[in-house]
């Protein structure tokens, strides 16, 4: 863990968030152009360069949350580098005590270019823009002791795994019978509950179709909808370019219609997960519209 790559970028969520942080006057300056303020600043374990730092981050642009590891199980872990300009980064940690929690402000161009080493700017950043870090630092671990800290965390995600996968089914039981579902799954596992049946072409294996569609767990929580990007997603149907049971419970539709497909792990995305909003065998429930169909290709 030598370089900045391992800095976590996710522009996948687009929250808005009220911070509540107070406005420039509150802050501090360092020479560099570094404005800080610590929320708690008792610590006294210093991290030294090369350490391996433990963090709760959460990083935002003008009000836009870029990346929140609240939402993961996990918390953040970066190397403690030598600064690599003014004002960055790592002079920010750099600053910071085991223990600590503060806020960081520094010029988004600059981080995107130089320390995510980004070929070009995301859209939404200017050469104006600023950048936002609550930080809180939870540990620093040399090398040795984040194996250590490795080893625990794979042990604690092997058991929650187990846990889940063990819980599925039943989970997966109590979510049908809760919501009144009397479908029969098909062969597969799928249930496919038709909610308006369209007027349209068939979908068809190879044919690209468009669909909107909302994304959540057995809970409720929303991990994805195309509707809040305001564009359906396109692919071509049954050659793997979605989950399983995307290519079956699509290709059972005529555009138009709408449907509502609780999808298994086996046919979503298994003993993996995805990201931080998708644990290791969830059962996924999607409202799904078939938009646009096409002739198979």
């Amino acid at each position: 863990m030598k370089n900045a790559k391992y800095l976590i970028i996710i522009f996948v969520i687009a929250s808005m968030a009220a911070c509540g942080l107070g406005n420039d006057k509150s802050f501090k300056e360092t020479e560099s152009g570094l404005k800080y303020l610590f929320h708690i600043s008792d610590g006294d374990e210093k991290p030294q360069i090369g350490d391996i730092l433990s963090m709760q981050m959460i990083y935002t642009v003008e009000d836009t949350v870029l990346f929140d590891s609240r939402l993961s199980e996990m918390p953040v872990y970066i190397p403690l580098l030598e600064s690599q300009y003014p004002g960055d980064i790592y002079e920010a940690m750099g600053m910071m005590a085991v223990g600590d929690s503060a806020t960081f402000k520094m010029n988004a161009a600059d981080f995107f270019m130089y320390t995510a080493g980004m070929m070009e700017l995301p859209p939404f950043i200017t050469q104006s823009s600023e950048l936002i870090f609550d930080i809180k630092l939870l540990k620093a671990m040399d090398e040795e002791g984040f194996a250590v800290e490795e080893q625990r965390m794979m042990e604690e995600q092997m058991a929650k795994d187990l846990l889940r996968a063990e819980q599925e089914e039943e989970l997966r039981l109590e979510y049908i019978a809760e919501e009144g579902i009397t479908v029969t799954p098909t062969e597969s596992g799928l249930y496919y509950i038709e909610i308006e049946a369209g007027n349209g072409p068939a979908a068809q294996p190879g044919s690209m179709v468009s669909v909107h569609y909302e994304g959540r767990l057995l809970d409720g929580s929303v991990f994805d909808s195309s509707h809040d990007r305001g564009e359906p997603i396109e692919f071509i149907l049954g050659q793997g370019w979605v989950i399983p049971g995307w290519d079956e419970g699509i290709g059972m539709m005529r555009v138009g219609g709408k449907a509502r497909l609780v999808i298994p792990s086996h046919l979503g995305y298994g003993d993996r997960g995805a990201g931080p909003m998708i644990p290791a065998y969830s059962t996924l429930v999607f409202d799904v519209e078939l938009v646009d169909a096409g002739e198979p290709q």
